[in-house]
This record gives structure tokens, C-alpha cells and sequence, in this order.
């Protein structure tokens, strides 16, 4: 199911996810080993009233979407919880959509409304079109009447249905519609086609009739995974908080993660993970005018830095026992500041001067270094990272809105480079090890993009998901580890996690 992201973004994200055959679109929802006499597995699903159409406007954006049930039961309760879990653990896991709600329908609820009858289950739509639809999803509870078999695995039944149609939710049609379909799924095409196809045919998928595992025992496969991602984008996890810029995150080893950001107060605001999330908490001091940035040079250190309202930069550190008071270090700039650190006793300072110029400052572990000028156009903060000794690698935002690249290598600095793109907020740049850089920005439509360095060339900007109202922020605090943070329109931050895969 995998597609290039960049060349499928915009408008126009069309999702025939190749997504597995998957039995019960109201229909006869047995197990093939199971099936009920006389009756083909899929026979009575052939009776959904789903469209099986997918284009781009049937995709959830945004990707928060409203979940009620039209006429739950005090009986219910335990099968209500089963459809919701299986839900999470699949399609919300694997990807940006948020799924919300889930009490009983007011009168003119919008969002997904949920009939549950003793019928075959089955989307009366796909994606959005099923948006304020009565009755938009069936699903079966009881299997007195319709899927007879499944009185005794009841749970089973009830999960996989529930994968399946709110596969349809999300706008994917049936896998056996693709013209890649071989001869050997006999299964035929229901309904109209999708205009996208992603990656091969997926026998495994739980939208493929042709599945040998009912509805894919209701476990997504991983191509199914790959497309809900490419679709929907990452997984986040909100954070909450009520901050008003972009979130900073530095790193001390494996075990500690320390996240700051602006309030609504405009003051210094943290939370950290030692194994388990703390609550924010505020740091209080100067007012900030910009977002904070951050960074640790050890494991005990941690080196806050911000733009204040007399337009200097100023600097709180943490020493290992208690937080140092704000300390200026000078200048008068248009932006806030950016870090980097390759070693206990190095950090540079970057920051874009009032001529649109990248000025630096650095320290060697007793002294600051005047402010100097060095080159370029930016249009944004500008974003730094060290990945080993005399190695520092400086990005931001240029006038033409794309990204662009200045290194400096031991013994000078190169002219800028751009990657291309076309943003509207500063960059932000992680290295999970030497050589390796990891660049993400957010886009005119606040979603989030990364473009990646393997050590010999970029990757191309790849679509994340995502619904920013900040710049991001990223670390990493282990090989092949990202976090990524950004704050959304509610002023909640939200992280997604990176472990060799999203």
C-alpha cells in the first residue's frame, strides 16, 4: 500500500488503501471455517450499502472526528467498549485520526452515528460522506438473526466488524475492487473503484474479501498500517497544557526527556519524562517573546534560551540540583534562538539578526563570544543540531519558503543550500547519529513534513500528518529514536514517537 507521500499530498489524497479483503458489510459476517450452510462467507456482504468509491474529499480533515451511538442499551455497555477498543488499538493507533465521543447521539449529531440492529453490519458511505448520516454504521450485537455463529465468539465477531467497517469510516473501499486483484480472489468487485491504489494487492488486509483470516481476525496488516498512515498521518498523543509557541524538547540519555514551552502567562513552562510524564509546571522569570529553545550537553545540564522583550537573548540553566535565574547574553534580534551542543563544554548559539542575517555566539565553557554576523537571507528562526565534534548543521526558513541548509565542518562554513519545499514555519532538526539528520516543518495546511539525511543525500520531504498551530520540535535521545512535538490550535502539545517506524 505504500505510495510517495510528496507526489500523492494536496489536494488530492485518494485512498483505495490496498487494504485486504475484510467479511461483513452487511452481510453474513462468518468465519470462512465456520460459515453457516449454503452460505459463501462473503455472500451477504455483498448486500452493503457502503460506497466503494475513495477520493480525497471523503478523507477526515480534520482528522478529529465526533463518534455517537443512536440507540445504545443499558445492556450494551461491555459491547460498546469492545467496538470502541478495537477501534483504538487499530486504526487510531496506527495513525493521526482521533476518534471522539462515543456517548449516546443528540438530536442533529454530526459525526458518525453508530445503529446497532440485528442485521449485517455495514457503511451506509465511505469517509465523510458519512458525516450526520442516520444510521451512517450498523453494527450487530446480538447475532440472533444475522451471523448465527457468531453467538459463541461474540467478542471476536463484534472486534473484527468493527475494524472493518470503521476501515469504510475512514474512506477505504474493498481490496478485490483493484485491477492488480489476481485471478486466484475470485471474490468480485463491489461497488465503484477508487482512483488511488496503495502499494500491491494485500491479501492480508481486513478490507479484502479474499483475507483467509475473517476480516484479518480484526488486525490490521502492515500494509494496512502503511496506508492508514499515508492517509491519515502518525500517531499523536496529546500532552495537553495551555502554551502559546512551539514546543522545545532536549534530551538527557536514554531515560529523560525535558519539553519547554511558552504559556499563556508568556513565561517558561516544562514537563518532563523520566519513565513516566510529569504535569506541566511553570519556571516563572522574564516575559518571553519567542518560543524557548533547549539543550543538554551531558546528563545533568540543561541550557534554556529565549528571545525577551527587549529583543535580547537571554539564558536559564539547569545545574543538576535547581534552576539558575535568567541571565542576558546581549544583542537585539527578530527571532527567537536556536542551540546546538558537542560537548559538555561547547554550545553554539544562532539567532536571525535584524538584517535577516544568521548571527552566532558561542561558548567554550567559560566565556561567551561577541555576536557575529554570518550570511544569508532567513526568513525564520533558525534551527541547529551537532551531530559529533567540530560538526554544526544550521536550517531555516528562506525567502522563498523553502528550507535551507549551512554547515559548518570543523574549519569553515559552506555557502546555503536549499531542500526544497515550500513552508510556513521554521524548521526544526534532530540527528539520531553521526551523519544523520532528520528536518521536519510545517506546511501551509499544518501538517507536519520531514526530509531526511542517510549520510549521502536527502530524502524528499515525506508527508506526516499532523494539525499543527506551531512550529515543531524534535530530539533524539537514542540510535534510530525520535520524539516530535508540536502545539496545536487549543494550545495542547502533542508528541509522536519514532522507534525504527512511527
Amino acid at each position: 500500500m505504500l505510495i510517495g507521500i510528496a507526489a500523492r499530498r494536496g489536494a488530492v489524497l485518494l485512498a483505495t488503501l490496498g487494504l485486504g479483503t475484510l467479511l461483513g458489510c452487511g452481510s453474513a459476517t462468518e468465519a470462512p471455517e465456520s460459515a453457516e450452510p449454503g452460505m459463501s462467507p462473503a455472500g451477504d456482504m455483498r448486500n452493503s450499502e457502503a460506497e466503494l468509491y475513495v477520493a480525497s474529499a471523503r478523507l477526515w480533515r480534520p482528522m478529529s472526528v465526533s463518534v455517537c451511538w443512536e440507540n445504545p442499551g443499558a445492556g450494551d455497555a461491555t459491547q460498546r467498549q469492545w467496538v470502541r477498543d478495537a477501534v483504538a488499538r487499530t486504526w487510531e493507533a496506527r495513525s493521526g485520526i482521533r476518534l471522539n465521543g462515543w456517548g449516546t447521539c443528540a438530536a442533529g449529531a454530526m459525526g458518525i452515528r453508530i445503529n446497532i440492529s440485528d442485521v449485517g453490519p455495514h457503511a451506509k458511505g465511505l469517509g465523510n460522506t458519512l458525516n450526520g448520516v442516520a444510521a451512517g454504521v450498523v453494527l450487530n450485537f446480538t447475532f440472533n438473526n444475522w451471523g448465527q455463529s457468531c453467538q459463541n465468539r461474540r467478542q471476536y465477531c463484534i472486534e473484527a466488524l468493527a475494524v472493518h467497517e470503521f476501515g469504510h469510516v475512514l474512506g477505504y473501499a474493498h481490496e478485490q475492487n483493484r485491477q492488480d486483484t489476481p485471478g486466484s480472489c475470485t471474490e468480485p468487485p463491489q461497488g465503484s473503484n477508487g482512483d488511488l491504489t496503495i502499494g500491491p494487492w494485500d491479501l492480508s488486509s481486513v478490507m479484502n474479501y479474499c483475507n483467509p483470516q475473517w476480516n484479518g481476525d480484526g488486525n490490521l496488516s502492515a500494509t494496512d498500517q502503511q496506508g492508514v498512515q499515508q492517509t491519515y498521518g502518525v500517531p499523536w498523543v496529546s500532552m495537553g497544557g495551555n502554551l502559546t509557541s512551539a514546543p522545545t524538547v532536549a534530551a538527557r540519555g536514554t531515560n529523560r526527556l525535558d519539553v519547554f514551552a511558552r504559556g499563556a502567562d508568556n513565561q517558561l513552562w516544562q514537563r518532563y519524562w523520566d519513565g513516566a510524564w510529569s504535569t506541566w509546571g511553570s519556571l516563572g522569570g522574564i516575559s518571553l517573546s519567542s518560543a524557548p529553545v533547549a539543550v543538554s550537553r551531558d546528563a545533568v545540564t540543561i541550557d534554556v534560551f529565549a528571545l525577551a522583550s527587549d529583543n535580547t537573548i537571554q539564558r536559564k540553566s539547569w545545574t543538576g540540583t535547581a534552576w539558575t535565574s535568567w541571565s542576558s547574553l546581549g544583542g537585539n534580534f527578530t527571532s527567537g534562538p536556536t542551540v546546538a551542543s558537542w560537548g559538555s563544554n561547547r554550545m553554539d548559539l544562532f539567532v536571525r539578526g535584524p538584517d535577516n542575517k544568521l548571527w552566532q555566539s558561542y561558548w567554550t565553557g567559560s566565556v561567551w563570544s561577541p555576536w557575529g554576523a554570518l550570511d544569508g537571507t532567513l526568513a525564520s528562526e533558525p534551527a541547529a543540531v551537532s551531530w559529533g565534534a567540530n560538526r554544526i548543521d544550521v536550517f531555516a526558513r528562506g525567502t522563498d519558503n523553502s528550507i535551507i541548509q549551512k554547515y559548518w565542518n570543523g574549519t569553515t562554513w559552506s555557502g546555503w543550500s536549499s531542500l526544497g519545499g515550500s513552508f510556513v514555519s521554521s524548521p526544526t532538526v534532530a540527528s539520531r547519529g553521526a551523519t544523520l539528520l532528520d528536518v521536519f516543518a510545517r506546511s501551509a495546511d499544518n501538517s507536519l513534513w520531514i526530509n531526511t539525511w542517510n549520510g549521502a543525500s536527502w530524502s524528499g520531504w515525506t508527508w506526516l500528518g499532523g494539525e499543527l498551530a506551531s512550529a515543531p520540535g524534535a530530539v533524539s535521545k537514542a540510535s534510530g529514536h525520535l520524539d516530535v512535538f508540536y502545539t496545536a490550535a487549543g494550545g495542547e502539545v502533542r508528541q509522536a514517537s519514532y522507534r525504527n517506524g512511527w
